[in-house]
């Protein structure tokens, strides 16, 4: 499947910028122009991971939650992590372990839409959720691609590894 024009433009600002100049890209580009239905999937179970395009360098992933779906708490590999908020409005709360080694939430904002955010694994580890009345949907830039992430196991109250898998793909890379 050939990637949509206004899709493509974004893929060709940001392979031709750096990952310091990501969150510049997607302060400055306009979302408007790129008509998200195609890739939408929507699921009362679970929020949706809809990639748009994958290569080497970066992937941009698409999410669809419906209200009150959220990730677990989790970490990204030793990538980089921008959100770009489409639409609605998400909770993001930040973790870190504390000096006997409990996972402690020490941080949140509130995410606002056409609001860029930021995490590594430096900052620790967040959740993300649609605290929202309604839909959000949300564009996920990691650089390079996340396959496995830690993630917090509730039941074990112990992290566990995670292959990550898309609900949806468009089939480019």
């Amino acid at each position: 499947m050939e990637t949509p024009e206004n899709i493509q433009k974004l893929v060709d600002l940001l392979a031709n910028n750096s990952n310091e100049e990501y969150n510049a890209v997607l302060n400055d580009f306009d979302f408007s122009t790129i008509d998200f239905k195609p890739y939408q999937s929507w699921s009362s179970k679970k929020y949706t991971r809809n990639c748009l395009y994958k290569d080497l360098n970066f992937e941009l992933i698409l999410l669809c939650w419906e209200h009150g779906q959220e990730t677990p708490i989790h970490g990204h590999d030793g990538e980089d992590c921008w959100v770009y908020l489409l639409e609605g409005e998400m909770k993001e709360v930040f973790f870190n372990m504390d000096d006997n080694d409990n996972l402690i939430a020490d941080d949140s904002q509130t995410v606002e839409t056409n609001q860029v955010t930021f995490m590594d694994d430096s900052q620790g580890f967040h959740k993300l959720k649609n605290g929202h009345d309604g839909r959000s949907m949300s564009l996920h830039l990691y650089a390079k691609p996340i396959e496995n992430c830690e993630s917090f196991d509730e039941k074990s109250q112990q992290f566990v590894k995670r292959s990550l898998n898309f609900d949806t793909n468009s089939d480019k890379y």
